[in-house]
């Protein structure tokens, strides 16, 4: 126990800071994936009042799951690259979710559902890039290593690091959620 207690208060501030997570980090390829979006407090203390993620290309025919009390809003859009689906070409698929018209307190913490079928090979990583929006400001948690600094970033109390790196090797102030594409038996599961 007294071996673990060090190593448990080491991860500790990678978990304080980070502030929208995913939390099943690996997906089987041509699996169905639950993606759970932790969104851990508001904007320097002002309170979420809309969360939109950014649907990859990989992921395919995402779900938004429906919360009490908030209003969902789904974007399509055309693919740059078609796939096929039961017999048939898919042409456009969902690259967008929002949830809105609700306060999520900045001293609470919620998830934001969303389910799809991975549809890429293994070693791929998807990043959903998540915007915050607040009562007073907003958050786009959207850098991924090859990434530079957001100019869109309100820096404030809460801009910490979480010990994903960046371009050139820096931490990044705003990680993207990523989850790792592993291999799968590619089950169906609905």
């Amino acid at each position: 126990m007294n071996k673990i207690f060090p190593l448990l208060m080491l991860a500790l501030p990678v978990v304080a800071n980070a502030h929208a997570v995913i939390e099943q980090k690996d997906a089987e390829s041509g699996s169905f994936y639950k993606g759970v979006i932790s969104i851990s407090h508001g904007c320097d203390g002002s309170a979420t009042t809309k969360v939109t993620i950014d649907i990859p290309y990989g992921v395919r025919d995402a779900k938004p799951m429906p919360k009490p009390g908030w209003k969902l809003d789904v974007v399509r859009s055309e693919l740059t690259k078609p796939y096929l689906s039961n017999h048939k070409t898919v042409t456009e698929d969902v690259t967008q979710i929002s949830w809105y018209g609700n306060t999520l307190e900045s001293d609470h913490f919620d998830e934001f559902i969303f389910r799809g079928q991975i549809g890429v090979g293994t070693g791929t990583r998807l990043y959903f890039p998540v915007k915050q929006e607040c009562v007073v400001g907003e958050r786009h948690w959207n850098q991924t290593p090859d990434s530079k600094p957001s100019p869109h970033q309100q820096h404030g109390e809460h801009a910490g690091h979480n010990g994903h790196t960046g371009h050139g090797g820096s931490k990044l102030e705003y990680p993207a959620p990523v989850v790792r594409v592993i291999d799968g038996t590619g089950g169906h599961h609905h």
